[in-house]
């Protein structure tokens, strides 16, 4: 009987100090990383989220744009940083699943230094197309075949999903396309728009005003289901091209090692976060489609992910840098 007792009391202390962990979390400001410059998909995301979360802790959640080495700078950041929930990280898809498959001196293992939080949302890549060609459609693309020298397109760095779907372009076109990489999305747009380069693959917010002010042209959506905000812009796999279906998501993410009351407390509040109308219509609104999965979830979510890109890798003869 003693024994039983003696097991209950050091449960229920075990129980509250977890509780205690749990509540206590966070006491100060934290530190959301994004690996690109201001702007971009990953950027948007990061800030709703973060305005989001400090609504809901009464603390700072304050986005740092640490960009380069596509998006590796700010991971190896977060990576080397203390486990207590006060350094996370806003990412999208290189950082966690192809970077690892394309460069050879990548100082992290997105597996294992890295704790896998939430998926928040994900949206299709779109073609777009500058003033520097005068392109206004993908046929109008395709009819450049044989007559263009090359034809540059931009993306947020080398490796990334941007950069797979220009090869996975030139490889069902064989249209003479030539890879750009950039700090970030908002510099290659900027660019895109001033006719320093001819074709951009992003997802649709960071395209969006400059459409609706023609100063780019929507060409095609990488998917099989039209975009809300672009819904006279053809996919795809309308035009024949099935192979070219590429999503981007955007997850947070924490360093190895967070304890399980952390963990738990930020799952708690950012699915609480993702099942608020109002926060759904936040993403709906910038072309980004709410996809909330837990930690388990987007964990075995990202493992699949990791196989997708070693077959795109591989077809479309990306080198490791």
């Amino acid at each position: 009987m003693k024994a039983r007792i003696l097991v209950a009391v050091l449960f229920s202390l075990s129980a509250l100090g977890t509780s205690a962990v749990h509540a206590a979390y966070p006491e100060k400001s934290v530190r959301l990383v994004v690996g690109y410059a201001p702007g971009g998909s990953t950027d948007i995301v990061a800030r709703l989220l973060a305005n989001a979360l400090s609504e809901k802790w009464g603390q700072a959640v304050v986005v740092e744009n640490k960009g380069g080495a596509s998006g590796m700078i700010a991971t190896e950041q977060v990576v080397r940083a203390a486990p207590d929930g006060y350094t996370l990280q806003l990412a999208y898809t290189p950082e966690v699943s192809i970077n690892k498959l394309v460069f050879k001196d990548i100082r992290y293992d997105p597996a294992t230094d890295l704790t896998a939080l939430n998926l928040v949302a994900s949206a299709p890549l779109v073609l777009a197309a500058g003033p520097s060609k005068g392109i206004k459609s993908i046929e109008g693309l395709l009819a450049l075949k044989g007559k263009a020298s090359e034809l540059t397109y931009g993306s947020p760095g080398v490796g990334g999903q941007q950069h797979m779907a220009g090869e996975v372009l030139r490889k069902l076109t064989g249209m003479p396309l030539v890879h750009v990489p950039y700090r970030g999305t908002s510099l290659a747009v900027t660019d895109l728009v001033g006719g320093q380069i001819d074709l951009f693959f992003a997802t649709t917010p960071p395209l969006l005003g400059n459409i609706q002010a023609g100063k780019i042209k929507p060409l095609l959506v990488a998917g099989d289901k039209r975009e809300a905000l672009l819904p006279d812009v053809p996919t795809a796999v309308e035009k024949g091209m099935p192979e070219l279906q590429l999503t981007n998501w955007f997850g947070l993410f924490g360093p190895k090692g967070l304890s399980e009351a952390i963990k738990e407390r930020i799952n708690m509040d950012v699915m609480a976060i993702m099942a608020d109308k109002a926060f759904q219509n936040s993403l709906k609104e910038k072309g980004l489609t709410p996809t909330p999965l837990s930690p388990d979830a987007f964990s075995r979510f990202i493992a699949a992910e990791m196989t997708k890109y070693e077959v795109i890798v591989r077809e479309t003869g990306i080198k490791q840098q």
